[in-house]
């Protein structure tokens, strides 16, 4: 992977990092929970006008996952 420490939500060929299970959980899990709910928390704050591309999102037709295939977004900024 070329240049690891850069944040890309884009980078192509991202593998899944998950926080394991049983006796193999993360130990950090629940920091970094954390650490992402307060991220997402403050960006949500400063975004200006937030609205959905489509209403509703397109959902999955899964049983055992529910939520959205995807959430686009539009804003006018960032404050």
């Amino acid at each position: 992977m070329t240049d690891p420490d850069r944040f890309d939500p884009e980078r192509k060929d991202n593998q899944h990092l998950g926080f394991g299970g049983g006796i193999y959980f993360c130990f950090g899990a629940p920091l970094a929970r954390q650490e992402t709910q307060i991220a997402l928390t403050e960006l949500a704050r400063r975004l200006v006008n937030p609205r959905l591309v489509t209403d509703p999102p397109p959902y999955r037709h899964t049983p055992n996952l529910r939520g959205p295939q995807h959430l686009l977004v539009d804003i006018d900024g960032i404050t």
